[in-house]
């Protein structure tokens, strides 16, 4: 009598997932996690599957003669404070747009909703995000701390990208700013600079939950005491008096180096530079247009975005969806671009033709 056929249902029921899922891993899909694929696929070879040949030809038929594009849709939820602050912010465009690019790269369109402009209540979005069939939600660029958003998470694939609203318990993805710190640090101990500062906004210690002084002090563990540097978590206020405020630090603690991820700092270094008559440069945490000329940390950005559209996408394919108590916190490595020279003999009229500080900002 001959043996019966394993089919992918065969498989499915043996690892304990849905079909799809099997589908997805047995194509080597990068929407699902690496061991998933591996575990299923190996799990397969041992039960004797073998793809159906016709089942495959209609396949790839059906791949090759497909032309209209996706109707699904991946949200992404925004809630800053003004279209100032999203086109200021080099971190929010490019989280935009490199989700924008993954998701297309994965059959989706992505989708923003302006919580707080557009969308003034909870129960507004979520109906448009329902009539809508919006499968799976990314929330991004979060400028408030306690954003008051109860949506029907029961309804959604749902992941962060950073650690706001602080209340919604959901998977998060964000930049390793611990071993950004660290990073940095270790670069510049090897250039001789032993003296390092580190200025951070208290919403950002917040935003990632004391990733940022946690490198800081690690990193100092194995310093001799007089090379240890307390940070500087300032709190908002306008650009005139934290500028102040970080010059003085600077001075006081009689600084090589100042880190910070607040590109508009690096106008106090220079001015440190000046008061102290020596060197006290600025080492950019989160490289952008105007902070590339110092060098320093690259936050990969990209990656950020693109781990977020991943994950939203293979909860959606395993049917992931509503709040967890125990949730995962996914920590992108950022990478170094080198220091450039630091040009203290120049004048401050040629410093500005060769480094423009970002224009000043009100801090809110």
């Amino acid at each position: 009598m001959p043996q019966k056929r394993i089919v992918m249902k065969d498989v499915a029921r043996e690892a304990g997932v849905h079909q799809t899922t099997v589908s997805l891993a047995l194509r080597d899909h990068p929407s699902l996690p690496q061991e998933t694929r591996k575990r299923i696929k190996k799990l397969a070879i041992e039960m004797g599957y073998r793809p159906d040949p016709a089942l495959t030809a209609l396949n790839n038929y059906r791949e090759r003669v497909k032309s209209a594009p996706t109707s699904h849709s991946i949200g992404l939820i925004i809630n800053l404070a003004s279209e100032a602050h999203l086109k200021e912010s080099h971190v929010h465009e490019q989280l935009i747009r490199h989700s924008r690019e993954r998701a297309k790269e994965l059959g989706y369109n992505l989708d923003i909703f302006w919580y707080g402009r557009d969308y003034h209540r909870s129960k507004g979005l979520d109906n448009v995000l329902k009539t809508r069939a919006i499968p799976g939600l990314i929330l991004s660029a979060f400028s408030y701390i306690n954003t008051d958003i109860q949506l029907d998470w029961d309804a959604y694939s749902t992941v962060k990208i950073n650690l706001l609203p602080v209340g919604l318990e959901v998977d998060a993805i964000l930049s390793n700013q611990l071993f950004a710190v660290r990073l940095a640090m270790r670069k510049l101990r090897e250039r001789g600079i032993k003296r390092i500062g580190l200025a951070i906004a208290e919403h950002d210690e917040i935003h990632t939950r004391n990733l940022f002084t946690g490198g800081f002090y690690i990193g100092q563990r194995t310093y001799h005491a007089t090379e240890r540097i307390p940070p500087l978590v300032f709190k908002p206020k306008p650009m005139p008096l934290l500028s102040e405020q970080v010059k003085d630090y600077c001075i006081e603690h009689k600084l090589d180096a100042l880190m910070s991820n607040w590109n508009i700092l690096d106008i106090c270094a220079w001015q440190a530079t000046e008061a102290l008559g020596r060197d006290c440069r600025f080492v950019t945490l989160d490289l952008n247009d105007s902070s590339r000329p110092y060098g320093g940390v690259n936050q990969n950005h990209d990656q950020v975005a693109r781990t977020a559209v991943d994950q939203v996408v293979g909860k959606i394919n395993t049917f992931q969806k509503g709040t967890s108590d125990s949730h995962n916190m996914t920590l992108v490595d950022p990478s170094w671009e080198e220091l450039k020279p630091w040009i203290f003999n120049q004048s401050p009229e040629i410093k500005r033709q060769v480094f423009v500080p970002s224009k000043e900002l009100l801090v809110s």
